[in-house]
């Protein structure tokens, strides 16, 4: 009777790991709406941080979900989120439109974006003294003297006053501290 016994108590202990190894198989499995959810929930993470771009996708991901007022909800905040990284495409036609946002870019100091816009600008209006003024800053501010000087010694020359204006000028002041051929053309009167 003891190997009777031995070989159901043996079964028994077989029995336990596979019955552990279910129900941790039952536990991992993760439902699809508990997955659902739990995209939700980084999404709105995602949102919360102003983290557009990839809230977006995972808003979608829960969109496809099971549960349809989460996936309703999903949607909704898609479109928020959509709106917020559409970026408007901008119709510059003129010389003025180009500079105008160059100036703008160059405020924000994206001095790339700042610099093509403004040569944008003065493809369309070679003589723009003003374009060339604010080129030769927009340069200076990039590193690049020699292009500084260039553009602001062609400003003043289509215009006198841009020297005046330009000694006057802040910005360039502290550009001219840090290029010589900047402050010597400053300082010149120009005679």
């Amino acid at each position: 009777m003891t190997k009777k016994k031995t070989a159901v108590t043996g079964a028994r202990a077989s029995a336990a790991p596979k019955a552990a190894a279910t129900k941790t198989a039952v536990q991992e499995a993760v439902s699809p709406v508990a997955l659902q959810l739990k995209k939700w929930d980084e999404a709105v993470r995602l949102f919360t941080q102003r983290s557009f771009e990839e809230a977006c996708a995972r808003f979608r991901e829960v969109a496809k979900g099971p549960d349809s007022q989460v996936a309703d909800k999903a949607r909704s905040y898609l479109q928020i989120c959509e709106r917020k990284t559409a970026r408007p495409e901008l119709q510059l036609k003129t010389s003025e439109d180009h500079f105008n946002y160059g100036v703008e870019r160059m405020n924000a100091r994206d001095l790339e974006r700042a610099r093509f816009h403004l040569e944008r600008a003065l493809g369309l209006e070679p003589e723009g003294d003003h374009i060339l003024y604010t080129l030769a800053l927009c340069s200076g501010l990039s590193g690049d003297g020699s292009g500084a000087c260039e553009n602001l010694k062609r400003a003043i020359a289509l215009e006198p006053r841009n020297r005046i204006m330009a000694r006057q000028d802040a910005e360039f002041a502290a550009l001219a501290g840090q290029f010589p051929a900047l402050r010597a053309m400053l300082l010149n009167d120009g005679s």
